[in-house]
């Protein structure tokens, strides 16, 4: 009862008149409850009667071997214990050694842990022999690898290193990553190398890195349970980070925070907060300037915050001057009075957070919106102290550490690949002349590949197949490629469609690091023997570097950490053995460096922070008569990314075993179609046909629909339009339409 109150604040157990625990619903049937199936009330009971169904173990669970390690879905980072027997993961287990979750799990960290031991692990390398319409067929580790290599030499040979593009992974660890980005710049020698970060908060790492002089979040979790108001903008916090949604909760319950949420869905934290704005998809814009009017008129700028440690002020105040509720009602759809509670709401609390996800970056202004939340957060002075500060919420395990291990035009730690010093810094480390010239985005190497000017692409860790926009049009480039290679644990998508695949670890059988949403470096464990022939991500680049005539060579996972922290001033301080009992948030100066929880509480990177005038801009696709909707996309809590790993635990794809069509009630008359009915839905990009999910969330004239499955795809549907400055997609606004399939 405790733990569901206290903890995860729903409504699933209380205590009835005999003082025994009892589900609120008043039947025996948990579903009829608000429970988010996180299993926190099995780790909290101490008498055992509450069990883990998904527990495939023999022996109790004090008798097996328990590896503290780093779960391997969101971006939260929590700790956990992976308990085996024989070889095996069979259960998943609370630790308690790290600020990142205190002990708390959620439902795909506790119970979405079978991918590890299926059946459908990739455990030995595959090759077409017979060239492209040939099969797949096992091969050696030395046949495969050599092939690469003289391919990839005959690609750069004949088209140019530019010729050849490389994608890594936000679920891979960052002694991984560098090594991937390094093999491509110094191996290879382009700097086409992205990763799905691109496809979500690159616009914010780019609109922190001008406005402030680091794309890094600036609070930590704490931070959040310490805030007197809490502003949540296009972001689902309790199904995409449940774990960090629980420290807003704590807030607003226990201390009596504000939580402000600003989404066009009713999402379930709507129903903790105490102020919603509902606006038009893409307005954010619109709705940002509209508050930061308010604190404006209302004399709430910390005047001496902004007179000393920012600049650009006067020309931003300017720009405010069409921006009042009531001028923004007609675009936004908000009551302006809302505008103005919201404003005040966050313009008088002592300590302000701003927690955000992709329903502020992936619009056609997404870097925009970005700009306007730090503009917020720096007219008030909410930044530099504990229980303020700016944090985007990264979605996949690993994105941050995979963005500070290098980007398409800067090498790992942010250092950009146009600065002379920088480029020779890089170039005497690796013992190569890098090039100067920015590399290739994600979608961008897609188009290059449908057009011809990319000739090879390697893919470690990712699935464009399912996760890039228009994967029809990505589809048609993998095929044009002369060289796909993918590097993965299952057989995705994107690796059924390759040249060669190669077998990968999954993170229970590696060492290394992740960097969770705070900057938090946390140290991985390998819990069991490697599965089948499949191997370490940096091992088998290395191997197929050395190949190519360019030798790379490291003992272990530590010994990348040691070269990487030499070259990324923000993990100077960071080793392996500094982490066995502790984790450490970058920046790390030194090897006596304690790390940094709150950052730039004296001075900024860039000296003052800058504020940056944004108007309104596109929003993205419209509604017109033949798509009338709008469809929008993203994450559900029960299933994850691409679905590779979650919709292979089956407590997960029980629970969810397939996609829905989210529609609100009106819409459902307006087109005559019913909860459960398959239709059609159509955009000027392709087909997919779904069930229809009668659904409160989205709003009249808008759907929605979760990415995660391939049997509907809806990434099909998606526009690879971006944002002109950081390249993401407009997956937030589709013009569609649905037709009934009778």
């Amino acid at each position: 009862v405790d733990i569901w109150n206290q903890v995860q604040r729903r409504d699933v157990y209380a205590i009835d008149s005999d003082e025994y625990p009892v589900l609120v619903s008043g039947t025996d049937d948990y579903r009829d409850t608000a429970c988010n199936n996180c299993g926190q009330c099995i780790s909290a009971c101490p008498t055992g009667a509450l069990k883990d169904i998904t527990d495939i173990g023999v022996k109790l669970s004090a008798d097996r071997e328990k590896v503290s390690t780093i779960c391997a879905y969101c971006g939260v980072g929590c700790s956990l214990n992976l308990e085996t027997e024989d070889g095996r993961v069979v259960a998943v287990s609370n630790a308690f050694n790290s600020e990142a979750n205190e002990g708390n799990l959620c439902v795909k960290g506790r119970f979405g842990f079978d991918f590890i031991n299926h059946d459908d692990r990739l455990t030995t390398p595959l090759m077409r022999k017979g060239g492209k319409d040939s099969p797949l067929e096992p091969v050696s580790w030395d046949e495969a690898t050599s092939y690469i290599a003289d391919k990839l030499n005959q690609i750069k040979s004949k088209h140019g290193p530019d010729a050849i593009g490389g994608l890594n992974s936000s679920k891979a660890t960052n002694e991984d990553n560098y090594v991937f980005q390094r093999f491509m710049r110094a191996a290879i020698g382009t700097n086409n190398v992205d990763h799905c970060a691109r496809l979500c908060h690159i616009a914010s790492a780019i609109a922190l890195g001008e406005a402030i002089g680091s794309s890094a979040p600036t609070a930590t979790t704490r931070d959040i349970a310490e805030a007197d108001a809490i502003l949540v903008i296009g972001s689902n916090t309790t199904e995409t980070h449940p774990v960090i949604s629980s420290s807003a909760l704590a807030a607003n319950y226990d201390h009596d925070s504000s939580i402000i949420v600003i989404d066009p869905r009713r999402i379930e934290m709507v129903d903790h907060s105490d102020i919603w704005l509902r606006p038009n998809t893409g307005s954010n814009v619109s709705v940002l300037n509209a508050m930061a009017k308010v604190i404006l008129d209302e004399g709430l700028v910390n005047a001496a915050f902004v007179a000393s440690r920012t600049e650009g002020y006067e020309a931003y105040k300017a720009s405010l001057d069409g921006y009042t509720p009531e001028a923004v009602e007609a675009v936004t759809g908000i009551d302006p009075a809302k505008i103005r509670e919201a404003a005040l709401t966050y313009g008088r609390a002592e300590r302000g957070m701003i927690l955000w996800g992709m329903g502020i970056t992936q619009h056609l202004a997404g870097v925009d919106g970005a700009y306007a939340l730090v503009n917020l957060s720096i007219m008030t002075g909410h930044i530099g102290r504990p229980g303020t500060g700016l944090m985007p919420l990264r979605g996949q395990n690993n994105v941050q550490g995979a963005s500070d291990m290098g980007l398409p035009d800067a090498f790992p730690g942010y250092q950009k690949v146009a600065d002379p010093a920088v480029r020779e810094k890089f170039s005497a480390a690796w013992g190569v002349e890098v090039s100067a010239l920015p590399g290739l985005t994600v979608v961008e190497m897609e188009n290059a590949a449908y057009e011809g000017g990319i000739k090879a692409i390697y893919v470690q860790g990712e699935n464009p197949m399912m996760s890039s926009p228009d994967i029809d049009h990505v589809k048609k480039g993998l095929l044009n490629l002369e060289l796909l290679v993918v590097q993965d644990i299952f057989m995705s998508e994107t690796a059924a469609l390759a040249d060669v695949v190669l077998p990968a670890r999954s993170f229970a059988e590696k060492h290394g690091t992740f960097t969770n949403t705070e900057r938090r470096v946390q140290l991985l464990r390998p819990a069991i023997p490697p599965v089948g022939e499949s191997r370490n991500d940096w091992d088998i680049i290395c191997e197929i570097a050395t190949k190519m005539g360019y030798p790379m060579a490291f003992e272990d996972a530590a010994a990348i950490m040691e070269e990487l922290a030499g070259l990324v001033p923000q993990y100077a301080g960071v080793r392996h053995h500094r982490l066995v009992n502790n984790d450490l948030m970058w920046p790390v100066h030194d090897t006596d460096h304690p790390g940094t929880r709150v950052l730039y509480s004296e001075t900024f990177p860039r000296g003052r922070a800058r504020f940056t005038v944004v108007e309104q801009g596109l929003n993205g696709e419209v509604t017109e008569d033949k798509y009338p909707m709008l469809l929008s996309t993203g994450r559900m809590l029960t299933h994850f990314h691409t679905g590779t790993m979650s919709r292979r635990s089956l407590g997960l794809h029980n629970l969810v075993p397939e996609a829905g069509l989210q529609m609100n009630t009106a819409d459902l008359k307006r087109f005559n179609v019913f909860h459960g009915e398959t239709v059609r839905v159509t955009t000027k990009r392709g087909s997919i046909e779904v069930k229809v999910d009668e659904s409160p969330m989205p709003p009249e004239g808008v759907m929605f629909l979760a990415f995660h499955f391939a049997e509907a795809p809806a990434n099909r549907l998606t526009s690879n339009i971006t944002d002109p400055t950081s390249k993401t997609p407009i997956f937030k606004t589709s013009s569609a339409r649905i037709e009934k399939m009778n």
